[in-house]
């Protein structure tokens, strides 16, 4: 066997930073889709610190191409205290501060991270009810599919329960709508939000009579007003919408930034992401073009969106082409490319690539300090 003294070799630093750059692009993606923004994404990386030295260290971790459903929960996660996703059920409840994920808080959290005793029994009580909630919802017509499994592992999740309170949620089985108990103080804002996650969850796949019914009785338990739950329905359904044509946007940006990389992992991201902001109901069409590898032709067809979502699209595009890690010559074409869909939505799309690069060079840069004395 010979060997080339000139082969270039494979520096051991480079391959970390790169591997850590792919899980940065992974996770920019999910934390700019949740709505967010990129203010988002400091926070999330500090809570992600320890995955990160984890792949700088050469572990294998869960990641969006590969084991979506595990790593989905992880990011949601981690992202409850900062910003629970948009299109996740249930994320109002979060906002209501049902998690432990914040830690103390107020005076308690100047001597101790540690949440009160008041806090975890609140969570919990809350949290379980809407845990049965999406449940029930989900069940409504018919035993739970992955994705719908995932959600309610997600929430569970981002509750922050200790194990010995979160792993009988897990593997609690559907309660009937008619026995769910609803005890204690129910806020007002609690009542809306869950309700809000109700009908999200109904609506994302298409809405079944059986889940309506279940949505229903759950109102009357909390003495929601009727026109109250018909203004959240109809909010829903709207909201769902708008997530659709920025799903499509999404997807359709991902594949035209990486058009070369296809296949590849331009379809990978492309399908992951649109499996993440799609509602499901609206999904198949949008896979097959992907499936198809259907080229993408900018038309101007998302421009009703509003400038937060696309934003929002733009952001995450540029996040998918710094996936593999491009050259200096590379990202010169993949910007010209972000600059055409920036172009196409009427929108700037230096702003976008600026919140995301900012994001990843400082991540990026305290990893490769120690690797600049080797």
């Amino acid at each position: 066997m010979t060997f080339d003294a000139y082969a270039p070799m494979v520096d051991p630093n480079l391959a970390a930073l790169g591997r850590l750059l792919g899980a940065l692009a992974e996770d920019a993606i999910f934390g700019l889709s949740t709505g967010g923004g990129p203010n988002m994404l400091e926070g999330l990386g500090r809570r992600r610190g320890e995955a990160y030295q984890a792949i700088l260290a050469g572990h294998r971790l869960n990641t969006m191409s590969s084991e979506l459903d595990h790593w989905l929960v992880e990011m949601t996660r981690a992202a409850a205290p900062i910003f629970p996703p948009a299109w996740m059920p249930m994320a109002d409840v979060l906002r209501e501060k049902v998690t432990l994920e914040v830690g103390a808080r107020g005076l308690r959290s100047l001597f101790s991270s540690k949440p009160s005793e008041k806090d975890v029994l609140r969570v919990k009580r809350l949290g379980t009810l809407a845990t049965r909630v999406l449940r029930a919802v989900y069940v409504a017509d018919g035993p739970l599919d992955n994705e719908e499994q995932r959600t309610v592992a997600s929430l569970v999740a981002s509750l922050g329960l200790p194990d010995e309170d979160a792993q009988p949620l897990y593997a609690e089985a559907p309660i009937p709508v008619e026995q769910l108990d609803v005890y204690g103080d129910v806020e007002p804002a609690f009542a809306k939000a869950l309700l809000r996650g109700a009908w999200l969850a109904a609506v994302w796949d298409s809405l079944d009579p059986r889940e309506e019914h279940i949505i229903r009785v759950v109102a009357n338990k909390l003495n929601f007003p009727a026109m109250d739950l018909e203004g959240l329905r109809n909010d829903v359904v709207q909201k769902v919408e708008a997530r659709r044509l920025a799903g499509q946007a999404v997807v359709d940006a991902i594949r035209f930034v990486l058009s070369d990389r296809m296949p590849g992992h331009g379809v990978t991201l492309a399908a992951k992401s649109g499996a993440i902001m799609i509602p499901k109901r609206y999904r198949d069409e949008v896979m097959a073009q992907v499936g198809h590898g259907a080229k993408v032709t900018l038309a101007r067809r998302y421009t009703q969106l509003s400038g937060e979502d696309k934003n929002m699209v733009l952001g995450i595009a540029w996040a998918a082409a710094l996936y593999d890690d491009p050259s200096i010559a590379r990202r010169a074409l993949l910007r010209a490319r972000h600059d055409r869909i920036a172009q196409d939505l009427g929108e700037d799309g230096a702003k976008p690539r600026l919140g995301v690069d900012e994001w990843v060079n400082d991540v990026l840069a305290p990893a490769a300090f120690p690797m600049g004395a080797e």
